[in-house]
């Protein structure tokens, strides 16, 4: 596990700031043990405010999808696209980008295990998972 440098704030924007540098950060309750992610700033189980930066290994199984056609203005280029949850192995859902081609339909199961793999767009870095190998 890598040297976590900030312990607050448990933000949106932090997640972001963890992506960039290729980590899927969370927080788990010092009082309760419960993970989340995104981070917040209470804990979603109890409400504590005790919490740690959490870092998820990014493996996990498709729960749900879609493929999108109908896409916001910044993703036109994209469509069709698959998103989906992920349920990860640690335990909470993450929705992402699905890395399986929409045409091949027959190649997206429910249950199969997926991987992380970051996307870099723009300015941003975007959660997405690829089928396990």
């Amino acid at each position: 596990m890598r040297k976590i440098e900030d312990k607050k704030p448990f933000t949106i924007d932090s997640f972001y700031r963890y992506l960039k540098k290729g980590s899927l950060m969370g927080t788990r309750c010092n009082k309760c043990t419960s993970i989340t992610i995104p981070p917040r700033p209470l804990c979603a189980k109890c409400r504590s405010n005790n919490l740690e930066w959490f870092e998820f290994k990014g493996k996990g199984r498709l729960e749900a999808y879609t493929v999108i056609h109908v896409p916001p203005p910044s993703l036109v280029e994209k469509v069709p696209y698959v998103v989906g949850v992920v349920k990860l192995d640690e335990g909470p859902l993450l929705m992402g980008r699905i890395l399986i081609d929409p045409a091949k339909i027959e190649n997206i199961m429910l249950d199969i295990e997926l991987e992380l793999e970051l996307l870099k767009e723009k300015e941003r870095t975007v959660v997405a998972f690829k089928p396990k190998k």
